[in-house]
């Protein structure tokens, strides 16, 4: 009896407990069996079933997994990275942390936090001698909430040195990301400077992290790629900035929303699910939009 209770739990708890599929299939009976008493009332009809029904089809968490193994750069394995050489950096980009609900010594993540996870084990597994943490503020409302500072604290909270991360808290969106941790890059290898990190704004320069044992920045050629690392859904339009702006990377493919299949749960709309979708339909519309700007 109760291991056919707990089927019963599995197969039923996706359609009853949430809402979401709930309000979807509600919705839709009501506008099925609605009679239109105009051409109009048809026509919104069929639209609202077109809303509806592509509403359904977003939410599926099997659709989200279907797309996201189409759109996403394939998860990245630190000992095949290593495999691949040396390099110059690790730049992590932001999006790991809300800095408005953060506060110095209690740091608020979100469900990108692997970044920083991956970025903490590449450092002490020897991958490259300095980190770049780049993340401003994307906010209006808080334009003086950066997320690197925050950044580097739990990178340090997780064993990597506080003077090898150097700090980038200009960037507004991945654009910024790239062309202000270029020109960090740029400086690095420019400038005879071999004190502690700093960070970047637009009166302070950029200086060379300090030297810790087995990661020294002369050690790595100024021609050795960058270890770019964010989500799995990010990269692709990361990497194309980097393209355009030729910027050599190699990037570390993280918290991928292309998970194995899960059923019967997957067969049911979800709001996680949705969420995932909405992610990836807002990542092509920034393609779109960044292609239209010539940014890519």
């Amino acid at each position: 009896m109760g291991t056919l209770a707990f089927y019963i739990s599995k197969i039923l708890r996706p359609l009853f407990t949430s809402p979401l599929p709930l309000c979807l299939f509600i919705s839709l009976w009501a506008l099925i069996a609605l009679k239109p008493c105009s051409t109009l009332h048809v026509w919104l009809r069929r639209i609202g079933m077109f809303i509806i029904l592509g509403t359904i089809l977003l939410s599926l968490p099997i659709m989200a997994r279907i797309l996201s193994q189409w759109y996403e750069v394939k998860r990245s394995y630190i000992d095949e990275v290593l495999a691949r050489g040396s390099y110059r950096a690790i730049l992590v980009l932001g999006g790991t942390v809300d800095p408005v609900a953060s506060e110095p010594g209690l740091v608020e993540g979100n469900d990108s936090f692997e970044r920083l996870i991956a970025t903490a084990a590449l450092y002490r597994a020897g991958a490259a001698p300095f980190v770049i943490a780049s993340g401003g503020s994307g906010s209006i409302t808080f334009p003086r909430q950066k997320e690197a500072p925050y950044m580097a604290e739990l990178l340090e909270f997780m064993g990597v040195p506080k003077n090898v991360v150097i700090i980038e808290e200009k960037s507004r969106n991945t654009y910024e990301n790239i062309i202000y941790s270029k020109a960090i890059l740029e400086t690095l290898h420019d400038t005879k400077n071999d004190t502690a990190g700093a960070e970047v704004s637009d009166t302070t320069p950029v200086r060379l992290p300090d030297r810790t044992p087995g990661h020294s920045p002369d050690s790595t050629s100024s021609q050795a790629p960058v270890l770019l690392v964010s989500s799995a859904w990010h990269l692709p339009r990361a990497m194309a900035v980097c393209r355009k702006q030729g910027l050599d990377v190699q990037p570390f493919s993280v918290d991928s929303q292309a998970e194995p299949l899960l059923l019967p749960a997957d067969l049911f709309p979800d709001p996680w699910a949705l969420q995932r979708t909405t992610r990836l339909i807002r990542e092509w519309i920034g393609l779109a939009y960044y292609r239209l700007l010539g940014r890519i």
